[in-house]
């Protein structure tokens, strides 16, 4: 849509000109961004592109007021913005000081000022000279943007680069103004796109640079300076606007390149802007800080004053230190939050000091803010992707405080619970002119109950998954085991979230396979849960249940119930869901299953076309499938009954293609396999002519004993056919089998020396 013309306000009889702002030259190589690592090709598409959350802002429909139902407010507001058009500065202000006071979320103030175009007359009052009147503008504009309808107005009438080109302006309010109104306006693609290209993102970064700042200690934290304070609100502001711009992928790029992680960084270890030391009590809270009373730290005498004064005196200076420790809280609120998007960058990551920064993640992890606790967590949870980073949170002793939130939300919920609320107060605790007029003799409490408290499920989500992707570490693991983590997800198995259900199977999955855990799995009766989470949609949550019911099976107890209530049918229905990961999850139960229940080969049997899909897997392109797959079909062949069909499928054939793969794990599987099969007749020699035994012979110098192992007992069953034996000879496994006899495995000496006693037959009776 073109751009409409508009007025330009006049002040004292003449035009107002556009301010000239002042010019700041940031030297940015020009360098390409791919997947969160910065490099030096340049490629002006992948600059255009943009990655965000959400893509344009829907069109909502607006509630249309017929003029015949218009009420006086709307005319009014009509010559309110007639005023800010062509009334003097003074007028003008007054006008947009009126219009601040307005209700801007009722539907005909917003067809009031839709109708009398008011974002043209302010984006027009912004370019003017008038100090006042662009600090005014700003705070109405502020408002509207709030309003998803006014932040599409706003980018049609090209009031972005209007906005973004006040963050230049000398004044400090009014460049916070700007910062706030670009944090509410930055809300989707093309908005985010046209912030970044009017040059907002070196603006931004520089408004975060807090750092000369006065230091004030904490015991007269409620004596702040002016000064300060707006240094602290611009920045937060500034950090609400990257916030919003952090989702695309170039507008972190022209952050990094700004100098912006170094400020982020610093502007975590530190509360307000200002170096401070923490406390050290686990339950610390900036809003628990309280300030001395001067008498007394000076004489340490107690001084006299009346009830009333030294009431109106605490409440003045609690309200003072809330509402400087709520303006701290929002400062690392929002600087956690452009820290959470740019976690997931591999160049963030690898720019700052993992140690410094996640100690004081977790440390901002323990103050009395779910919103804080929530970004700190997410944050802890992109970081643990990486293996150093874990054993970094793992000495920082991050375990204990991921417990120690999920302990401290669930006892608020259970205060919370048991809390009720009086009715009416007792007789004897009224006043006495009320007590008087009351007829009936006695009065009691009726008790109330408190609608029942509701978890938060974004905290619960983000500590669940900083577990699951910390819990990839032993030694966290173990600490999590010990710690009772299990016990507290057992709780919050009923959630119906499956986002939030995700990370907390699979952190169970992980975690508890110890027999302490699966013992409480069993007798939290947490078992039929798991089962019926089978019956879902979400791969990845079908993928956990079925990995912790693989688990399940090494408790002979839980082994039982799960037999009882008929879980492996769904473990094997499993096998037809399209998302590969929920087909290796799926054979690893059944693996799991085939190898500890002795019911395993029966219910296999009895599914019609069951191990024919079991096969079919091996011919998969996912390794993770193929191993999980060839680990099923060890187990299965086992009973003769089932080898019997599984070599109707031609199971060895597929086996015998697979053995030439350079992963380790899926060697030891398909070795396994290839020596439980080639138990029955004919499978042998299919293997040969397929061209599997020649690479058996590699697996013997394996430095893995269990790869020895496997690929001995293979090897022994595959030498009971005449023209195998004839290809071990010929390429020198007789010298390999003569080394593994003489070491200490007892089934490898065993199998090798079979092997050798079927060569030395068939090639003596040739």
């Amino acid at each position: 849509m073109a751009r409409s013309r508009r007025r330009r306000v006049s002040c004292h009889g003449r035009r107002i000109s556009q301010q000239s702002t002042r010019s700041i030259s940031i030297a940015m190589s020009q360098t390409d961004y791919v997947n969160g690592q910065i490099t030096n090709n340049e490629n002006p598409k992948a600059e255009e592109s943009e990655e965000s959350e959400d893509d344009e802002l829907p069109i909502l429909p607006r509630q249309f007021i017929p003029d015949s139902e218009l009420s006086p407010q709307y005319w009014f507001l009509l010559k309110v913005v007639k005023y800010i058009k062509f009334g003097s500065p003074t007028a003008t202000l007054l006008a947009l000081c009126g219009l601040n006071r307005y209700d801007l979320t009722l539907p005909m103030c917003q067809q009031a000022l839709e109708n009398s175009e008011a974002v043209d007359v302010l984006i027009n009052v912004l370019e003017a000279d008038d100090h006042k009147c662009k600090v005014a503008a700003l705070r109405v504009l502020q408002n509207m943007v709030k309003i998803q309808h006014f932040q599409r107005l706003l980018v049609m009438k090209s009031g972005i680069a209007t906005v973004v080109k006040l963050l230049s302006e000398a004044e400090p309010d009014v460049r916070c103004l700007a910062a706030g109104t670009l944090a509410h306006a930055v809300n989707n693609h093309r908005s985010r796109m046209l912030t970044r290209k009017a040059g907002a993102v070196p603006l931004l970064v520089d408004l975060l640079d807090i750092q000369n700042a006065p230091v004030v200690v904490t015991t007269d934290e409620f004596n702040l300076k002016a000064a300060t304070k707006q240094k602290i609100q611009a920045a937060t502001a500034a950090a609400k606007a990257l916030r919003s711009l952090s989702y695309s992928s170039s507008a972190r790029r022209d952050m990094y390149l700004a100098g912006g992680i170094l400020l982020l960084t610093r502007l975590t270890l530190s509360v307000g802007g200002v170096h401070r030391e923490y406390p050290q009590a686990a339950s610390s809270s900036l809003t628990h800080h309280r300030a001395p009373s001067v008498a007394s730290t000076t004489t340490g005498q107690r001084p006299f004053v009346n009830v009333k004064s030294r009431l109106t005196s605490r409440r003045a200076m609690a309200a003072s230190v809330c509402s400087d420790s709520e303006l701290d809280f929002e400062l690392l609120t929002a600087v956690n939050g452009v820290i959470h998007q740019c976690a997931a960058d591999d160049i963030f990551r690898a720019s700052v000091r993992a140690d410094m920064l996640l100690g004081q993640l977790l440390r901002h992890m323990r103050y009395d803010c779910e919103t804080l606790q929530t970004l700190c967590a997410s944050t802890i949870a992109h970081f643990a992707e990486d293996e150093t980073n874990r054993r970094v949170l793992t000495q920082l002793k991050a375990t204990e405080t991921i417990v120690w939130v999920l302990k401290q939300g669930e006892y608020q919920l259970q205060m919370a619970s048991n809390y009720t609320i009086p009715r009416s107060r007792p007789e004897d605790e009224q006043p006495l002119e009320l007590q008087v007029q009351i007829d009936r003799p006695t009065s009691h409490v009726e008790e109330k109950q408190v609608e029942k408290p509701q978890v938060n499920i974004s905290l619960l989500k983000a500590v669940s998954t900083a577990v699951w992707k910390l819990s990839l570490s032993p030694e966290a693991r173990d600490r999590f085991r010990q710690l009772g983590i299990v016990r507290i997800f057992i709780r919050h198995l009923n959630q119906s979230t499956e986002e939030v259900l995700l990370p907390i199977v699979s952190s169970i999955s992980v975690i508890g396979t110890d027999p302490e855990s699966l013992a409480l799995l069993r007798t939290e009766r947490a078992v039929p849960r798991f089962v019926w989470l089978l019956s879902g949609n979400h791969p990845g949550l079908l993928s956990a249940a079925a990995l912790t019911m693989a688990n399940l099976t090494a408790d002979l107890d839980a082994l039982e119930l799960l037999e009882t209530i008929d879980a492996a049918r769904l473990l094997w229905s499993l096998l037809k869901h399209p998302s590969p990961v929920v087909q290796a999850g799926a054979a690893s139960a059944i693996a799991a299953f085939s190898e500890r229940s002795k019911r395993a080969g029966e219910v296999a049997r009895s599914l019609v076309g069951g191990l024919e899909l079991l096969v079919s897997l091996l011919r998969a392109p996912e390794l993770e499938v193929v191993t999980a797959a060839a680990a099923a079909v060890a187990r299965m062949a086992t009973e003769d009954e089932t080898l019997a069909v599984l070599s109707d499928h031609h199971v060895v054939t597929l086996l015998a293609s697979l053995v030439r793969h350079k992963n380790r794990d899926l060697k030891l599987r398909v070795a396994e396999a290839i020596a439980e099969c080639c138990r029955w007749p004919g499978n042998p020699a299919q293997l040969g002519q397929g061209g599997g035994v020649k690479p058996l012979i590699g697996y013997l110098r394996s430095s893995h004993l269990d790869l020895r192992r496997a690929a001995a007992k293979a090897l022994h069953q595959v030498s009971s056919d005449r023209e195998n034996c004839f290809i071990l000879h010929h390429h020198g496994a007789v010298m390999l089998l003569l080394k593994l006899v003489g070491c200490g495995d007892v089934e490898i000496q065993s199998a090798a020396a079979g092997c050798l006693s079927n060569i030395r037959n068939f090639i003596h009776n040739a």
